[in-house]
């Protein structure tokens, strides 16, 4: 490359911050975060095993990307195992990409000992904003109360 060329590969190398310098007093525009919310009626029906009368059943979010109001139902009769709460609506929200809804139902005995059992739904798309589909979903639990309040076996040394 002969020398002369050099200075004019300078100046045009120092033109470019110059140029990127003018335009830099002009707004960029920001893209705005597009989250499309699903929304659903959630009926649950719980079925539980080794809990009585006394115990409390919560149910409530996850994680932040699933939304709705936390259920506390109070089991009332355990008559035959295993106990049903009945059906139980919740209006669900999920704001992932995959529609998850996650649950998380806490059983609370009457000494106030918990355990948490964590569940994940799918929900339905929805054709429009002002239909909301209708999805039920059965879970069967057990608790672990009666092997903690069995005397515990001598274990083999």
């Amino acid at each position: 490359m002969p020398i002369v060329a050099r200075p004019r590969i300078l100046v045009a190398l120092l033109a470019l911050p110059l140029a990127n310098l003018a335009h830099a007093d002009e707004p960029t525009p920001k893209p705005k975060p597009t989250v499309e919310t699903v929304n659903n009626t959630v009926k649950l029906d719980l079925q539980i095993s080794g809990v009585e009368q006394g115990w409390k059943v919560e149910i409530k979010p996850a994680n932040p990307g699933s939304r709705f109001k936390p259920v506390v139902r109070q089991v009332e009769q355990s008559q035959g195992n295993p106990a049903q709460l009945g059906q139980i609506a919740i209006d669900a929200r999920s704001l992932s990409a995959d529609r998850d809804c996650a649950l998380a139902i806490v059983l609370t005995d009457p000494e106030g000992a918990s355990q948490t059992f964590k569940r994940s739904i799918r929900l339905l798309p929805q054709p429009d904003a002002d239909t909301v589909p209708e999805l039920s979903k059965t879970f069967y639990l057990r608790s672990s109360s009666v092997a903690i309040r069995d005397t515990p076996r001598r274990r083999p040394n």
